[in-house]
């Protein structure tokens, strides 16, 4: 009875083990491959908010620039002590999107854009445009 039991038990752990692997592992079918040619953005969290911004970096001649380093360092809590640094990088279609920034801000939020020896500074202001999308040209 005992070792009926133990078989019945391996058996249905090796049946679930196996629909994990299935549904783990499978290819997905969906919108991530139906729609080809479109890249979702970079992103990285502050985890303080629900506000964004999206960063659009372009070179003069209006392309994506792939790998320019965004910084910037997110002040909150009372009267703005409280801080975190943020730092990442735009993905193939030249964007990065900053995520989950708080609604109001006690000091001003600059974020820097680099690439080899170009830079821009863009401020984002959560009170004015709570989802806000920057196109920056690096000249």
């Amino acid at each position: 009875m005992h070792s009926v039991i133990l078989k019945d038990m391996r058996s249905l752990s090796l049946t679930v083990l196996l629909i994990l692997n299935l549904v783990v592992f499978s290819p997905r079918s969906g919108n991530a491959q139906s729609s080809a040619g479109t890249v979702t953005p970079m992103e990285i969290s502050a985890d303080l908010g629900t506000c964004s911004a999206l960063i659009a970096v372009t070179g003069i001649d209006l392309k994506p620039i792939y790998g320019a380093k965004i910084t910037t360092r997110v002040r909150y809590g009372l009267m703005g002590v409280k801080r975190i640094d943020l730092e990442a990088y735009t993905g193939v279609d030249g964007q990065l999107k900053i995520t989950n920034l708080p609604g109001a801000l006690k000091k001003p939020m600059y974020i820097y854009i680099n690439k080899d020896d170009k830079q821009e500074i863009v401020e984002f202001k959560p009170d004015v445009h709570c989802h806000a999308t920057f196109n920056v040209q690096l000249r």
